[in-house]
């Protein structure tokens, strides 16, 4: 790379808005203040500030919706450029002026976060907000799914009337270096705008890949302070400010940088940003970041289990286990599912009488957190061990009570490593599975293997009123399963309390 070749690049700082995902887009007024004083002592072009936003319903930071009150205070602190960004899936075409027309004369660059099926909404938006003054990026995001010759030539002709800027957004943070030249070789054969390129970190990747965008002639680049930025962050602002010093492509105050540098780590400890295996794996198939995390925090999945279900919903891997299927000897018309829930403890004597003198009815477990309360009674007792519940019932049972139980992995799981001669069926994959991973489908499946009719709940509590976000899509992904299950007459009863919407009734009732 010469110096000559990036007289024209241009280096747009995100921070502000891409670090939000981190804290809701609640920035420390002083940290903010620091911040933009060393953006305006750096070699940083345009300083993005945050979302423009319609109302939505629920809480963000004034970063999200930039009331103009907060972009006052910013244009007030700097001369630089100010950018915004507009969530496409989020304005209506229509409703662009009403947004906008408060940024006239304080924000200079309109940036909208396309996905590639609402190309054509993209363009009718550029249209409008281009018609207000605004010079506008169109950011079209997943490049890494994109195909080889995507935008086509039609859509490229629309970039070029419509936009001042085109950008290739590396969501998933999944592309390579020659991923990279091949992208801006096909669009520089036909875009006349200016290029840019906002890079993810998944793969560590992301200064490799802007390096070879700006080999490609790319004249726009994006950063974020220490690579803040949703999942696992974007590239690091002073990374690529030394790299060019080093170069000698740009001065650089590095007592300015690594103050600003230093603001930053000190909240890292809290929001805890930056790529890691989950999202390693994210980049490396291309899938959603958030999606990832959240699987393994919200049903204990193994990453094992969702780079298997990933390579074989690509037809990659012919699934062939080796394992038992599970096919119980016996039939029960009734079976108690036991989940989470504090209910079972609390009500852990009317369970033990219930239980008393009723040693066929199979005992089948949604999670190990209850496991203990049941440990003395003969009864069957099953385990799903999906991803990390087997390392999980270790903490709860001894192995050889482990061993005296039944464990059954989800019908994906081919094989499981095992140096504890512990006897692992599979769970048949015949029969549609109308919600992939969910937990309780599978005690449902087992259920119906024991031709049950009618199933109790113990422990399926839900969560009240004290939601966070892994814990309602658990509570809703329950609820669907149970109005599913129900209509194929199951009797579905809890007899704990529960927010579920399943028939209620008492186990205090059996006793009278």
């Amino acid at each position: 790379m010469t110096k000559q070749s990036t007289n024209k690049l241009a280096i747009l700082d995100c921070t502000l808005r891409d670090g939000g995902y981190y804290t809701n887009w609640d920035f420390d007024e002083n940290l903010v203040d620091n911040y933009l004083s060393a953006m305006n002592e750096l070699p940083i072009d345009i300083i993005e500030i945050g979302y423009k936003s319609p109302a939505k319903d629920n809480y963000a930071g004034g970063h999200f919706y930039l009331p103009n009150f907060v972009i006052e205070r910013i244009k007030n602190q700097t001369k630089k450029d100010l950018a915004i960004i507009l969530n496409e899936k989020d304005v209506l075409a229509h409703e662009a002026e009403v947004l906008l027309t408060p940024c006239i004369d304080k924000i200079k660059l309109i940036r909208l976060a396309v996905a590639p099926q609402n190309f054509l909404r993209g363009i009718e938006l550029a249209e409008e907000v281009k018609k207000l003054g605004f010079r506008v990026a169109f950011n079209l995001m997943y490049a890494s799914k994109w195909d080889a010759n995507f935008p086509d030539q039609q859509q490229l002709e629309l970039l070029n009337r419509n936009c001042n800027y085109f950008y290739v957004v590396d969501s998933y943070g999944a592309l390579f270096p020659q991923d990279i030249k091949n992208i801006f070789k096909y669009l520089k054969s036909e875009l006349t705008i200016p290029l840019g390129f906002h890079s993810h970190n998944n793969l560590e990747m992301a200064l490799a890949n802007t390096l070879e965008a700006i080999n490609c002639g790319v004249n726009i680049i994006d950063t974020t302070i220490d690579g803040m930025g949703r999942g696992a962050g974007n590239l690091k602002t002073e990374l690529l400010l030394t790299v060019l010093y080093q170069r000698g492509i740009m001065e650089i105050d590095f007592d300015i940088l690594n103050k600003t540098v230093d603001a930053f780590l000190r909240i890292k400890s809290k929001y805890n940003w930056g790529t890691n295996l989950a999202y390693m794996v994210s980049g490396s198939f291309s899938l959603p970041q958030n999606k990832v995390i959240e699987q393994v925090n919200k049903r204990y999945f193994s990453l094992n289990d969702i780079v298997r279900e990933v390579i074989e919903d690509a037809g990659q891997l012919s699934r062939k286990s080796s394992m038992e299927v599970f096919n119980p000897d016996t039939s029960c018309s009734q079976v108690l599912i036991i989940g989470g829930g504090k209910s079972a403890e609390v009500h852990k004597t009317a369970i033990h009488n219930f239980l008393k003198n009723k040693s066929e009815i199979p005992i089948i477990f949604a999670s190990s957190k209850n496991t203990r309360i049941f440990r003395d009674f003969k009864n069957p007792q099953i385990h799903l061990i999906p991803g990390k519940e087997l390392q999980r019932l270790k903490d709860y049972l001894s192995l050889k009570e482990i061993k005296n139980r039944i464990l059954i992995g989800p019908p994906s799981l081919e094989s499981l490593e095992d140096t504890e001669n512990l006897k692992i069926f599979n769970l048949s994959s015949e029969g549609k599975y109308r919600f992939p991973g969910s937990v309780t489908e599978y005690c449902l499946k087992v259920a119906k293997a024991f031709k049950a009719e009618r199933i109790y709940l113990i422990g399926y509590d839900g969560y009240g009123n004290f939601f966070n976000k892994a814990q309602q899509e658990l509570f809703e992904e329950n609820k669907t399963v149970f109005n599913h299950y129900q209509k194929e007459n199951f009797q579905i009863t809890a007899i704990t309390p529960s927010d579920y919407d399943v028939k209620k009734s008492s186990i205090y009732s059996f006793f009278q």
